[in-house]
C-alpha cells in the first residue's frame, strides 16, 4: 500500500453568506479560524482511492459529482473511488444553496479548484505506508430530540436518546516513520456556535483537526468526517469559541490516545462499491390540499409580521410559504414530484470499511450498520458526496419533530415515509455484502 496526504486552505472572504442555519440572516463579518480541505490518497497497486475532508457545512450531490468528475478527468481516479466528506460545521460558508441565499459563484469556482488541487498534491507524494484502525471512547454528543425543544416543532423528551460513544480512527503512516494522515470521525454535529455567530470557524471539528496536526508538528494531516448525527448536537453549555475549542481538544485527546494502541492491519487491498437508492416519499398533495396549506402558511407569516421583529422566525415562515407555493404550482401543472435518490458509498481497505451516505441519518442507524457489517473496523460516515437532508428512524416518524416535519420544506422535497428505515437497512446490507466479497 502507498499513501499520500495534503492540506489546502479554503477559508472564504468575509461578506459571503454562511451555511448551517436557515435562521442566520446576515453574512460572515470575519474569520475566527481558517478552514481547510485535506486529502488522503491510497494506492494498492491495482486501484486508487481519494478520501477528502472539507471544513464546510454541506455540499450538494451535484457539487460533489462535479468535483469527483474533475478528479477523474485529471487524475484518473474514478468518481466512485473519490469520497468527499464535510465536517458539517455550522459556521462555514454557504456552498449548498438554500431558499434564503445562494452561494457565491466565485467562491464555488475557487473551491472546485482547491478540492481538485488537494487531491493532486496528495497523489504526487505517494510512498509506502502501513494502515491502522481503532476506536476510542469519548462522550461529546447529546441527542437533541431527547433533550430539548427545537424551533418550529415539538421534540419528544424524557427518553435517553442514542449518541455514539466512540471516535473512530484510521491512520496511514509511512513505513518506518510517523503518521501521514489521521482520518477520525465523531457523531455530533459541529454546532457549538449558534446562528448569532457571524465569524467563520470550523467549530469543534476544526479545533480537533488543528490540535492533532500540531501534535505532530504539521507533518501529518488530520481529516475529520461526521458520523451519523442527524439528531445529535455537540454537547455545550455556552455557544462560545472557548467551548468549541474545549470540545475539539477533548476529541483530539481521545484520538491521540487511541493512536497509541493502534497496530498495522494486514490484507490491505482496496475495494469500492456504490449504490444509488430510491427513497420512499409521501404522495404529493392534491391542488385543494396544497392551496389550503399555502393559505395556512401565509396566515402564519402575516400574523407574525404584525407582532415581531425576529428575523430568524420571519425567514423560517417565508421559506414555508415558498415551499407551499411550489406544491400549489406543481399540482396546477400536474407535475409529478421528482424521485429522491441517495448515494451509498463503500470503500474497504482490507478489514476496514468506510460506509458513507449522502444524507444525515439519525444516530440509531449506526447500530444498524454495525449489526450488518462483518468488518472488524466499520466507519459510518454522513454527509458524504453531498446531502439530501435528514433521514429519521421509523420510531422518529411517530414522534414527529423538526427533522421529520420541518427539514423537508427546507430541502424542498416531499417528506420521507417511515419505510425509509427498512429501505436503507436493505440497501446497506447489499452494499456491505458486495464490499465483503
Amino acid at each position: 500500500m502507498r499513501a499520500g496526504s495534503a492540506r489546502i486552505e479554503i477559508t472564504p472572504p468575509k461578506g459571503l453568506p454562511m451555511g448551517g442555519y436557515v435562521a442566520r440572516a446576515d453574512p460572515a463579518q470575519g474569520i475566527h479560524d481558517p478552514l481547510f480541505a485535506r486529502a488522503l490518497v491510497l494506492d494498492d497497486g491495482a486501484q486508487r482511492v481519494a478520501l477528502i475532508s472539507a471544513d464546510l457545512p454541506e455540499v450538494t450531490p451535484a457539487f460533489a459529482s462535479e468535483v469527483r468528475g474533475r478528479i477523474a478527468q485529471e487524475l484518473g481516479i474514478p468518481p466512485a473511488h473519490s469520497l468527499l466528506a464535510v465536517s458539517h460545521t455550522h459556521a462555514g460558508p454557504l456552498v449548498a444553496g438554500c431558499r434564503v441565499n445562494t452561494p457565491d459563484p466565485f467562491y464555488l469556482e475557487t473551491l472546485h479548484d482547491r478540492l481538485l488541487g488537494v487531491v493532486r498534491a496528495a497523489a504526487r507524494v505517494l510512498r509506502p505506508a502501513v494502515i491502522g484502525a481503532g476506536r476510542g471512547k469519548v462522550h461529546l454528543g447529546v441527542n437533541r430530540r431527547a433533550s430539548r425543544q427545537d424551533a418550529g416543532a415539538a421534540q419528544p423528551q424524557g427518553r435517553p436518546g442514542y449518541a455514539s460513544p466512540y471516535t473512530r480512527v484510521l491512520v496511514a503512516a509511512e513505513q518506518g516513520g510517523g503518521p501521514l494522515a489521521i482520518l477520525f470521525t465523531y457523531g455530533a454535529q459541529p454546532n457549538v456556535l449558534g446562528p448569532e455567530n457571524l465569524q467563520i470557524s470550523g467549530d469543534y471539528a476544526g479545533f480537533a483537526e488543528r490540535a492533532i496536526e500540531e501534535n505532530y508538528g504539521g507533518t501529518a494531516v488530520a481529516l475529520f468526517a461526521l458520523g451519523f448525527a442527524g439528531d445529535v448536537d455537540a454537547r455545550h453549555s455556552t455557544r462560545s469559541f472557548d467551548e468549541a475549542e474545549t470540545l475539539g481538544t477533548a476529541l483530539s485527546r481521545a484520538v491521540l490516545e487511541e493512536m497509541k494502541a493502534l497496530r498495522p492491519v494486514d490484507g490491505l487491498s482496496l475495494r469500492v462499491r456504490v449504490l444509488r437508492v430510491p427513497l420512499p416519499l409521501e404522495p404529493p398533495p392534491s391542488l385543494a390540499e396544497a392551496e389550503r396549506l399555502l393559505f395556512a402558511e401565509r396566515e402564519r407569516l402575516n400574523a407574525f409580521l404584525g407582532r415581531g421583529e425576529d428575523k430568524a422566525e420571519i425567514i423560517r415562515r417565508r421559506i414555508r410559504v415558498d415551499w407551499a407555493s411550489q406544491l400549489v404550482q406543481a399540482a396546477r401543472e400536474g407535475r409529478l414530484a421528482p424521485p429522491l435518490e441517495v448515494e451509498l458509498q463503500g470503500i474497504a481497505i482490507g478489514p476496514i470499511a468506510l460506509l458513507g451516505i449522502a444524507a444525515k441519518p439519525f444516530a440509531e442507524y449506526e447500530k444498524i450498520l454495525l449489526e450488518l457489517s462483518p468488518f472488524p473496523h466499520t466507519f459510518p460516515l454522513a454527509c458524504v458526496n453531498g446531502s439530501i437532508g435528514h433521514v429519521p428512524t421509523v420510531a422518529a416518524f411517530a414522534e414527529v419533530g423538526y427533522e421529520v416535519e420541518a427539514a423537508p420544506w427546507l430541502y424542498g422535497t416531499l417528506p420521507l415515509r417511515p419505510e425509509v428505515e427498512s429501505t436503507l437497512r436493505q440497501a446497506f446490507a447489499r452494499l456491505i455484502a458486495d464490499l465483503a466479497e
